[in-house]
């Protein structure tokens, strides 16, 4: 047994001890790990959540594993076989084997008490999983990456040649991730997958139980490393800039190399934080000019013989088809909308979610109507503390009237009612969302690239379509957006 290093304890229900680099230091230290479990047992120790020594080298990461909001640091001894060891698991921190036999990061994850990861590749055995999917999502408090928008969509848009890779994790028989990956593509040999039902506006990413992203990573890493065809590259977006899941996959691919990670845009998502204690307190904080236009927009609304309401089971259908007509005829002429192009599927696929989530409260559309006929369809998905805008339909020909930025603040007093802390707006820096929101919560497009044999070859692929896509970020960000919707209408009848 070395003598000098102090292996730190975790005792959080059941033990967990961090794991030596050789065969001959994982005896010590489960000597010690029993020893202090002992200790603790009897008083003689406190517990703390601290996360394994030398597993994170990043303060954030060890603070999102140990779920205290703090970062935690390893407990060394500096004697000459302390330092040994310290060198030696700083090296299997950062992904690499060392030459007596150092573990990889996946290996480590596994010692320290990961779950086992199932891959699913049929619809019966993603339903089977869907009550303890949804409940996931409630307690993740992320409305999108529940099961009711995600297999609807599976049902009513993905193609019949679908190949999906939906990894489900477990620790101890307890859902605790799912990561529903599916082929998206194969072009030019290289192998790409995406989130299911991620390309149409909404932040998605892999779900996992708050304080365990990056071991549900580690795992999901490996499974997919196992997939056939093996992806060449994993895409994301649009995701929460601030999420930890590329890096988090990156350094957790199994092999002595991380995974590559690139970004190739950015993008606003305003977000309401109900801070105020009732919906009359946060409308008072609202800028005066933002109540003054609200209470003119409404007047023109009432004198119009408008109203407004909620759509039940009874008119799901209907309702659904009146958003797809709005949001189709909005974007008529203006470029390209992924649900817009989905033609007579979107109202199915919108039914098909409201009926798994509207008698929990948890699929709200709100209806503004003038003589009786819906001028504006706002609808919206519910998890936990949040209430995430999907999208919005409505007519041109009631600009005057907003009924965009109508629909705001009867969901927010909806969100009050239904006990939710945050309101996403969604995607893209709009004037009428920004008057409204008191944070912004960007997200990002990212491609990860696993190493392989192949990596050269993948990253010349990807690297022109890249190049491009950040070429045309910086253009949209620097031009006026009325030279560059006129670059974009140009581009379209070129091809025409």
């Amino acid at each position: 047994m070395h003598r000098g290093f102090t292996v730190t304890v975790t005792v959080t229900g059941s033990v967990r001890h961090s794991v030596s680099p050789t065969a001959g230091q994982e005896e010590a230290v489960r000597e010690v790990a029993d020893r202090e479990a002992d200790q603790s047992r009897r008083g003689q120790i406190s517990p703390q959540p601290l996360a394994p020594p030398g597993l994170y080298t990043d303060p954030e990461d060890a603070a999102s594993v140990n779920g205290t909001g703090r970062a935690a640091r390893p407990t060394t001894e500096r004697s000459a076989g302390g330092r040994r060891m310290f060198r030696q698991s700083r090296t299997v921190a950062n992904g690499h084997h060392d030459r007596g036999g150092a573990l990889s990061r996946p290996d480590i994850a596994a010692r320290i008490g990961m779950s086992d990861g199932e891959l699913i590749t049929d619809l019966a055995g993603a339903q089977a999983l869907a009550p303890e999917w949804d409940a996931l999502a409630v307690l993740a408090s992320n409305p999108v990456a529940g099961p009711a928008w995600v297999l609807s969509w599976w049902h009513h848009v993905a193609s019949a040649e679908i190949q999906p890779r939906l990894v489900a994790v477990r620790d101890r028989g307890r859902l605790v991730g799912v990561a529903p990956f599916y082929v998206a593509s194969v072009k030019r040999g290289v192998v790409e997958y995406r989130l299911m039902a991620s390309d149409f506006g909404v932040c998605m990413e892999p779900l996992a139980l708050p304080g365990r992203e990056w071991d549900v990573a580690a795992e999901v890493a490996r499974v997919l490393a196992s997939c056939r065809p093996r992806p060449d590259v994993l895409a994301f977006g649009p995701m929460t800039l601030a999420s930890h899941w590329t890096t988090a996959l990156s350094s957790g691919w199994p092999g002595p190399m991380r995974g590559m990670v690139r970004g190739y845009g950015v993008d606003g998502a305003p977000v309401i934080v109900l801070r105020d204690s009732s919906f009359d307190a946060w409308f008072a904080s609202l800028r005066s000019s933002t109540r003054r236009s609200l209470r003119r927009n409404e007047r023109r609304f009432e004198e119009a013989g408008g109203t407004t309401r909620w759509s039940t089971t009874e008119t799901l259908r209907a309702d659904a088809e009146a958003f797809s007509r709005l949001h189709g005829e909005r974007w008529e002429g203006r470029g390209c909308s992924r649900l817009a192009n989905l033609g007579s599927r979107l109202p199915d696929w919108l039914e098909e979610v409201g009926r798994e989530l509207i008698d929990e409260g948890r699929f709200r559309m709100c209806m503004l109507e003038v003589g009786g006929s819906p001028i504006c369809a706002d609808f919206h998905l519910i998890a936990g503390e949040v209430l995430a805008d999907i999208n919005t339909g409505w007519d041109e020909r009631y600009a005057k009237m907003a009924p965009a930025k109508l629909t705001v603040p009867r969901v927010v007093q909806e969100a009050y009612r239904l006990g939710c802390r945050r309101v996403h707006l969604g995607q893209g820096n709009h004037a009428y969302k920004l008057s409204f929101a008191n944070a912004n919560d960007p997200v990002a497009w990212t491609l990860v690239m696993p190493p392989s044999l192949r990596f050269p070859y993948t990253y010349g692929c990807v690297l022109p379509g890249l190049l491009r896509k950040r070429t045309r970020d910086a253009a949209e960000r620097a031009l006026p957006a009325e030279w560059f919707e006129a670059a974009r209408i140009m581009r379209r009848r070129l091809r025409a």
